[in-house]
């Protein structure tokens, strides 16, 4: 191929390229399915809500509801701050040392308090939040979008949550294990390249 025809064909990529933004909106859904599915395509999210699931999905049954509702109230209190106007640059940087952590924990697989997934779950929750802002619309949809992201981010937890207790063959808890240090490694690997950009 000639390097006029390379050209060409580079400058009409160039061209066609929408900008880049890092929370990209969901062609053809509504604002609420928007931001149900929302937590499904930023894999930061995916991370830390899995680690945060399969972690409390191995400590189960000695784990009662507790780290879920913290999870939840994260949630609520992070989307709450949004609403008034905080939001905080460093969110990403906490989900993935939290996805580090219980990616981590679900590794190392031993009985741990309850109060240390109740914290995990809190800061997963809270980070999560504060890192989904809806960016260019009005306040009303922006609401409805959080309000959506709110219901994904949690049935995503209970999920996994439900998914993990199931898996209690020995083979399916060492698979449980290894995705769990995959997702620690992923964690801190992406928190790596965060702080030294």
């Amino acid at each position: 191929m000639s390097q006029a025809a390379l050209l060409v064909i580079g400058l009409f990529a160039l061209l066609t390229m929408d900008a880049a933004i890092a929370h990209a909106p969901f062609e053809g859904v509504g604002s609420f399915y928007g931001g149900l599915l929302h937590p499904l395509f930023v894999p930061t999210h995916v991370l830390a809500v899995v680690g945060t699931g399969l972690l409390m999905g191995r400590q189960a049954p000695r784990w009662r509801w507790f780290p879920p509702a913290s999870y939840v109230a994260g949630l609520a209190v992070g989307f709450a701050a949004m609403v008034s106007a905080y939001a905080p640059q460093s969110a990403g940087a906490v989900l993935l040392a939290a996805a580090a952590a219980s990616g981590a924990l679900v590794a190392l697989a031993r009985p741990l308090p309850e109060i240390l997934g109740c914290a995990l779950a809190l800061t997963t929750g809270l980070a999560l939040a504060l890192d989904s802002p809806p960016g260019g619309i009005s306040v009303r949809e922006a609401n409805v979008i959080l309000i959506g992201t709110f219901c994904g981010a949690t049935i995503l937890l209970l999920g996994v949550v439900a998914l993990t207790i199931m898996l209690c063959r020995e083979w399916q808890r060492i698979g449980v294990r290894i995705l769990g240090s995959w997702i620690a490694a992923s964690a801190i690997m992406g928190l790596t390249l965060r702080l030294t950009r």
